[in-house]
């Protein structure tokens, strides 16, 4: 069994004796965030049978709570009464309903516990960015912001990062982190833990301007969303840079396809670790050190994924992901299906027993509608047929209806009618039906307010027996 890969440098926690350097002896929140990540060192080979019992077990303990401190879940799981303790099987949790964003936002406060246990220290609130038009907001407690730092600890774990080594960072910022890139200067990119510099610019930035500052700090790793590292990917390719110290891009908040990351080893020589996440719930999956593929992070959630009758989905089928959060007991989060669709996986050779995610495909808002009210999911854009069709920098389609999709183009110079048609034949083909486009030209396509960016966006609306035009 692969451990993952190996990291050239110590890990050294920040010690909180003096004199005791080495080795470091933690208290408070640190050292308890390093006994999870102790157990998690252990659980990642266990059999998913055993994994799949203890998730169970810490079930009863999150749905006892509910039932007793939370409003919303005091009707909802009535279907679980008469069934004793150490008695929860999967096919008896399954009973409760699924929840969506929408059932968060009109619960309100009636999903918050109106008794979060004193031991799980201070709340805090988590809000998603609202992609899918939902914007839902979630309490938060100490012990779920230990999770979230220990499964970020694995991550650099599995991935053989040099905690020593000088990280940039392209991503959305917050108020803080923001001051921090207007001030230029660094912060630690691993909590507890004595890190090289972590270095921070606005995402919203001209690509060149971001390019002219990554060679600046010739970082050896660098975060950022997909579509942003596909953009300066493709400026270094057309203008010959190259970051020589480079050894790997981290990917998040977006969709990533086998393109990219040929792209990206074409370019700068370097693979792609990836990550699937959300603001509610912290981490869901990383990827396999070994394989292009996600390990759920069982220790921290159940992750379901469901068809379209609400049955689990077998190895190589595409459901909803359905998420419970195993610890939060300040906004308990069960069978919440947080919009997103993912390829179920076989179990990975690594032999790790964490379940498998083949592929996370993106939420039912980037599927394309046919007028018979079938949904596909569009094959990538990008490539290097569409670069070389014209000179396109950004894209994003948007099916305004069932029969029109409005194509928004940020381009190098105009393009010629031979170059549009070229492209026009391209998304056709993609597509998969002769819908009428519509090009439009603009100057730069936004990103929302957390950074993210979205290929294809369907304004189509839901309705029962199919859909309509938005």
């Amino acid at each position: 069994m692969s451990p993952g890969k190996k990291s050239p440098h110590p890990l050294i926690p920040v010690t909180a004796y003096p004199g005791i350097e080495w080795p470091a002896v933690s208290k408070g929140p640190l050292a308890a965030m390093l006994a999870i990540q102790y157990q998690l060192d252990h659980s990642q080979w266990w059999p998913a049978a055993t994994l799949g019992a203890l998730q169970m077990r810490q079930i009863e303990k999150l749905i006892g709570h509910a039932a007793e401190t939370v409003p919303f879940y005091r009707g909802r799981l009535r279907s679980l009464a008469g069934v004793r303790s150490g008695a929860l099987t999967l096919d008896l949790f399954r009973r409760i309903p699924v929840m969506g964003r929408a059932d968060i936002q009109d619960a309100g406060p009636a999903l918050n516990s109106r008794k979060v246990p004193k031991d799980h220290g201070k709340t805090g609130v988590a809000r998603s960015s609202g992609s899918t038009g939902r914007p839902v907001t979630v309490k938060t407690t100490a012990i779920t912001e230990l999770f979230f730092a220990a499964l970020n600890l694995r991550f650099h774990l599995w991935h053989g990062h040099g905690l020593s080594a000088e990280m940039a960072a392209i991503r959305g910022l917050g108020d803080k982190e923001a001051e921090l890139a207007r001030t230029g200067k660094p912060s630690a990119w691993l909590a507890g833990h004595s890190t090289g510099p972590m270095w921070m610019f606005d995402i919203t930035r001209p690509v060149g301007e971001q390019l002219e500052w990554l060679v600046r700090r010739d970082p050896e790793y660098l975060l950022t969303h997909p579509s942003n590292l596909r953009a300066l990917l493709e400026r270094c390719e057309k203008d010959g840079v190259a970051l020589p110290r480079l050894k790997e891009v981290n990917t998040m908040t977006e969709i990533i396809d086998g393109s990219l990351r040929e792209q990206c080893r074409r370019v700068w020589g370097v693979p792609i670790a990836d990550t699937y996440s959300a603001m509610e719930v912290g981490f869901i999956a990383l990827q396999c050190p070994d394989h292009p593929h996600y390990h759920v992070q069982d220790e921290s959630l159940l992750v379901e994924v469901l068809d379209d009758d609400g049955e689990p989905c077998a190895p190589g089928r595409i459901g909803r992901v359905v998420l419970t959060d195993l610890h939060n007991f300040a906004t308990p989060l069960i069978r919440y299906e947080i919009g997103d669709y993912a390829e179920v996986g076989e179990p990975c050779p690594c032999g790790r027993g964490l379940r498998v995610l083949a592929r996370i495909l993106g939420r039912t808002r980037n599927m394309v509608t046919f007028p018979g009210g079938d949904k596909a999911w569009p094959l990538p854009y990008w490539s290097r047929e569409l670069l070389a069709a014209a000179p396109v920098r950004q894209i994003q389609f948007i099916q305004r209806s069932l029969d029109e999709i409005v194509v928004k183009l940020a381009v190098e110079r105009h393009l010629t009618e031979r170059e549009e048609d070229g492209l026009r034949e391209l998304f056709l083909r993609r597509l998969g039906h002769p819908f009428k486009l519509r090009f439009v030209y603009v100057d730069e396509i936004p990103r929302s307010a957390g950074g993210k960016y979205e290929d294809f966006v369907s304004e189509i609306e839901e309705v029962e027996g199919g859909a309509k035009g938005g």
